[in-house]
């Protein structure tokens, strides 16, 4: 069968669990759907793992540079489908919406988003920073700017191909680039949906998160937004 679609998933220093979870992903996909890991290097011993499983997955080494942005572009270039979904490795996202997300990119829609925080979506872990950011930030942003969706810093959506290709990936940290294309959508007036999710915290592993990094940008995509900046 023709591959139409693609799911990408960057992973960064996993241990085993992370095969049970690609598993998963594996499970819930159409024939039509190919899975893509994309790792910033040979030397990530999770790509030692993901190679000497059988999961029918195809390893992308990001050459673009470090950063789950870089990784996702070099994960772009490599794909076949017209319609992409990323999704994270820790466990977080659920599997099941994938195809749900896909189906609306076919639909139509420039981008899909796994809320959390729309009717029907939770996020189930410690009710830290990192939520506080993601749910107020998102909260205002759709009041003020009306940009379709309540939850636009997760990561875990589904876009047209072509749409990323024509407005391209800026960002440098991968926990503003979901917010980016949000932003995006809106300047370059595309359609945007989302559908209700539950998050869940990941149970093993290191988040990734960084305030640091997140505030500055966050703020820089919303100027964007503010003077119209494509």
């Amino acid at each position: 069968m023709e591959i139409n679609k693609s799911l990408i998933i960057p992973v960064k220093e996993e241990g085993i669990e992370v095969l049970e979870i690609l598993a998963n992903f594996l499970e819930h996909l159409k024939n039509d759907t190919e899975l893509l890991v994309v790792i910033d290097s040979i030397e990530d011993k999770t790509h030692e793992i993901i190679k000497n499983s059988a999961l029918d997955i195809k390893i992308v080494i990001n050459n673009l540079g470090p950063g789950v942005s870089n990784a996702i572009n070099s994960a772009i270039s490599e794909c076949k489908g017209k319609h992409i979904c990323i999704a994270m490795g820790d466990g977080s996202d659920d599997p099941r919406q994938v195809e749900d997300l896909l189906i609306l990119i076919q639909r139509g829609l420039s981008v899909a988003v796994a809320s959390r925080y729309s009717r029907g979506g939770q996020f189930v872990g410690n009710k830290n920073l990192k939520y506080i950011l993601s749910k107020y930030s998102g909260f205002f942003l759709n009041l003020l700017f009306r940009v379709g969706t309540k939850d636009p810093t997760n990561m875990f959506k589904a876009y047209d191909k072509n749409f990323l290709q024509e407005v391209k990936i800026e960002s440098d940290v991968g926990f503003t680039l979901g917010l980016e294309m949000i932003v995006k959508a809106k300047l370059y007036k595309r359609m945007v949906g989302e559908i209700p999710t539950i998050w869940i915290d990941r149970a093993f592993g290191t988040s990734k998160f960084n305030f640091q990094s997140f505030l500055p940008k966050y703020l820089y995509w919303v100027g964007r937004l503010m003077l119209r900046k494509r």
